[in-house]
C-alpha cells in the first residue's frame, strides 16, 4: 500500500480499508458485531473494564469525563465511522470516559485483542492510527484552550461548529445541522450555563447568523460564524 498523509479528521473504517492487509481487513469484518444503542443509553462508561473497541457505524455520541463531586464535561462527539474506546488501551485498560448514544445509534464491536493484534500485525494501520490519536489529542486541546480564551457567543458558535463537522449537515436541508445538541449539552460542552445558551442563541438568530427551528440550528452564514470564532 503507498503510504499517505493522514487527515486528523479521517476516521477509523477508512484506516482500516486503507491500511490493513486484506486478511486482516476480512478477520476485523467476521469477528464485528453490530448493536443498536437507544438514546441516552451508555455504550460504556468511566471506569469499565475496557475489553472492547467501537466504532460508530451509525449515529452520533458524545464522550464524557468525570470530573469528580458530581461533576461532568462532555470533551468529544463522535460521527458516523468515528472509533471509540482508544483511550482505554494501555496495561490497565480502563475506559476513561462515558460514551453516551445522542440517537438511536448502532455501534460496531471488536474485541480488543483483536485490534491489539490488528495494530501488531499491520505496521501501516499502526502508523496512522498513532497519526489519527495524536490528531484527536491535538483538536482536544485546542478546544480547552478556545473555551478558556473566547467569549460565551464564541464558545457557543465553536459548539454548533463542532456539531457541524462531526455530524454533518442534514441531506435534506443542506443549511441544518443534521444534529443539534440540546442546549444543556452546548452549556456544557462550551463551560456556561443553560440561561446563557439561550440567550446567545436567540441574539445569534436576531444577527440572522443562525436561524432557530425549534430545537434545532440551521447555520444561515456558515462564513460568519467560522470568523466570529477566530477574531
Amino acid at each position: 500500500m503507498d503510504e499517505k498523509e493522514t487527515d486528523p479528521l479521517i476516521n477509523l473504517d477508512q484506516l482500516i480499508r486503507l491500511y490493513c492487509y486484506p486478511e486482516w481487513q476480512e478477520l476485523l469484518r467476521e469477528k464485528n458485531t453490530q448493536v443498536t444503542v437507544g438514546k441516552g443509553q451508555a455504550i460504556f462508561t468511566t471506569g469499565q473494564k475496557a475489553d472492547r473497541m467501537y466504532m460508530v457505524h451509525r449515529g452520533c455520541v458524545k464522550i464524557v469525563a468525570d470530573l469528580g463531586k458530581g461533576k461532568e464535561r462532555i470533551t468529544r462527539l463522535a460521527g458516523n465511522g468515528e472509533v471509540l474506546g482508544h483511550r482505554g488501551i494501555g496495561d490497565e485498560p480502563i475506559y476513561s470516559a462515558s460514551a453516551i448514544a445522542l440517537t438511536p445509534t448502532v455501534v460496531n464491536v471488536i474485541p480488543m485483542r483483536l485490534f491489539l493484534s490488528t495494530l501488531k500485525a499491520n505496521s501501516l494501520f499502526c502508523y496512522h492510527f498513532l497519526l489519527y490519536f495524536t490528531g484527536e489529542m491535538r483538536l482536544l486541546d485546542q478546544h480547552l484552550r478556545d473555551m478558556m480564551n473566547m467569549d460565551v457567543a464564541q464558545r457557543v458558535v465553536k459548539v454548533l461548529l463542532v456539531c457541524r463537522d462531526t455530524f454533518g449537515m442534514d441531506k435534506e436541508d443542506p443549511r441544518k445541522l443534521a444534529h443539534t445538541l440540546a442546549r444543556k449539552d452546548i452549556a456544557n460542552m462550551s463551560g456556561t450555563t443553560y440561561e446563557s445558551v439561550v440567550r446567545t442563541l436567540a441574539a445569534l438568530n436576531q444577527q440572522g447568523l443562525i436561524e432557530l427551528v425549534g430545537k434545532e440550528v440551521r447555520l444561515r452564514k456558515a462564513k460568519a460564524l467560522e470568523k466570529l470564532v477566530k477574531a
